[in-house]
Parts: structure tokens; sequence; C-alpha cells
């Protein structure tokens, strides 16, 4: 098959390249779905039981390039960290299939047709696309939305936006192999394409996170710099809050972002106003990399309730558990 051919066919019977908003998600590990964590497998399963009529697309280093052409990527992108090669992929494969991108610690607990995928097939011919905003690290701390995240896109093949954004992306990393003839990656805020942009939004908790986060200070220096991207964000953006949605897991008070505390309150007894909080607003539940780490370690046994089961093994189902019982056992409306 041509490399990075667009003529692909898909379950549901659209064909990638021909048509706005494929119903596909993206996906991307470097080695493979079969090497990912029992814990990040049970997440891609509720993707795929959430949303039957879907294709779940799980790329690595090697099938990437049915989907992408090398110059849909930065110019050594074979030698970026993974999580910069990821980063680069969702951005080049939305910008060139549209669809959903989702990162592999994401739990789905409900279709993405009822609550994101409205925005982005919107008939009044506007441009579409959605993300979740992080509002505690907003520059309005708690308020607004300039902390666009990135581990569920959605948006409309060639979205201005996303072209623009990949487009930033990759400059940056081909003029830092261009500068200094490596990837080794320069104090972000000195490059030149940075220095007159304000990230100190990024510095914050004790964290600065100017330098990883190359994608949001991407993000950030387009809404600055140009007009019609700040008009996109601020009037055609679907912008979801993830505090009280996407991370409420992590922020809620019980937790509040301690690793420990999280594996106690995630992995104990259950607890029925946490399930139903979760269960009836929350979309996803999206684990950022400390947590998600902690639970890869752990068995699917500690996630699932055995299939053949005893006097109790429902009572007793840790508060993940729960979710993820939700999320498998259901069942699409005909």
């Amino acid at each position: 098959m041509e490399q990075g051919s667009p003529w692909l066919h898909l379950r549901c019977g659209e064909v990638l390249g021909r048509t706005e908003v494929p119903r596909v998600v993206w996906s991307f590990w470097d080695k493979g779905a079969k090497n990912l964590s029992e814990f990040r497998q049970l997440c891609i399963e509720t993707w795929r039981s959430m949303n039957p009529a879907w294709d779940i697309k799980i790329l690595d280093s090697k099938s990437v390039w049915v989907y992408l052409h090398p110059h849909d990527l930065p110019k050594e992108w074979e030698d970026m960290y993974v999580t910069f090669q990821s980063d680069a992929v969702r951005l080049a494969l939305l910008g060139r299939y549209g669809g959903v991108w989702v990162d592999p610690a994401t739990i789905c607990l409900r279709p993405f047709d009822m609550w994101l995928c409205n925005s982005i097939r919107d008939a009044s011919g506007k441009p579409g696309i959605a993300a979740f905003y992080f509002a505690s690290w907003g520059t309005d701390v708690g308020k607004s939305a300039e902390y666009v995240e990135n581990w569920v896109l959605a948006a409309r093949r060639s979205h201005p936006m996303i072209l623009r954004w990949k487009e930033l992306f990759n400059s940056y990393f081909d003029s830092i192999c261009a500068s200094q003839g490596s990837l080794d990656i320069l104090h972000l805020p000195d490059h030149p394409m940075f220095r007159h942009i304000d990230l100190s939004h990024m510095q914050r908790y004790g964290h600065d996170m100017r330098s990883y986060l190359v994608m949001h200070s991407c993000f950030k220096k387009m809404i600055d710099e140009e007009p019609t991207m700040r008009r996109i964000w601020r009037e055609e953006m679907h912008l979801l809050r993830a505090d009280d949605f996407a991370l409420w897991h992590m922020d809620e008070p019980e937790v509040c972002w301690d690793p420990e505390a999280a594996l106690r309150k995630w992995l104990g007894k259950g607890d029925a106003l946490w399930e139903e909080h979760v269960l009836t607003k929350c979309p996803i539940l999206k684990f950022t990399r400390t947590f998600a780490q902690l639970l890869d370690a752990e068995p699917q046994s500690r996630f699932v309730v055995p299939s053949v089961q005893r006097p109790g093994d429902m009572e007793a189902c840790c508060c993940l558990g729960v979710a993820f019982r939700s999320a498998l056992a259901f069942e699409p409306a005909d």
C-alpha cells in the first residue's frame, strides 16, 4: 500500500481522506498495542465498547507510515523522544484525516457521539474542533482556557487550527536540529519562537513545564500572535473544562493529585458518591503520566469483576472497577 495513503476503508463504510470527520479514534504506542499494560489495554476496550461503530487505530513506530508521509512529521521524527513523537503524530493524523485522538490511559464512559462529536459535525458550516482545557493552569487560575490539553482532541479534516498547530510544532523541532545538529531540547523559552510569548502559567505548583509541554507552548504562541487562531479559540472551538470532568478524579479532595492517595481511593473499597459522580458527570477519565504508570503495574484483576461472580463480588468492586464495569457493559441503543 502506498505510504500515507488516505484511501483506507473503515468498518463504518467511510473512506479516510474523503469524509471530513471519519468515525475513527487514533492513538499511538511506539512499541505496539500488544505491549501496552493491562490497564491501558482495558482502557482501550472501553473505547470499543462505548463506540462499537467506530474504528480504533492504535499506531506504532512502523504502522504510522501506512497513514502518514515523512513530510507530515518533523524531519528527525524517528530520533525524537516518544512523548514528542506522539504529539507530532496526533497533529499530523488529525490534519490529514480528522477524527478523534485519545491517549491510551483514558477510560471512555460515554459514547463520543453523545458529548464530543456533535461539535465537529455541526451543520452550521463553522470549522469544527474540540478539546479539554485545564483551568487550574490557565493564566487566570481556575477560569481561563489558554491551557488546552492534547490527550483528547477532535477535529474536522484539514482544520486550519490543527494545520497551523502542526506547522509550529514541526518548525520548532526542525529548527532545533538545524541549529545544533541534534534534538537535545533547548530551554524552550530561550528559543526565538518563544522569547516573546508569555508562558508563565506553565510555571506553577513547583513545576516548570514549558520545555516539556511543547504542544501547549505552540498553542499559546498561536492564540497570542495570530488573530484568526485567537478568534477560533474564543468563538468556535468547543472547549470542555477538564477540572470538572476528565481530571476530576485526580483533583477531588480525597486525592488532590497525591499518587498514594489516588491508589487508595481508586483501588480500595468502593465509594457510592464517587461512583455516582463519575458515571453521571464524567464522559472520560484521563490518567496523567505518574498516575498511569502506577496503574500500569496493577494486573487486570484489580479492575475487573470476575466473569464467574461470587456473592459480594459486585459490592466489593473498587472505584475504578465500577467505572470499567459500567463502560465494558455498555449496550448502545438501536
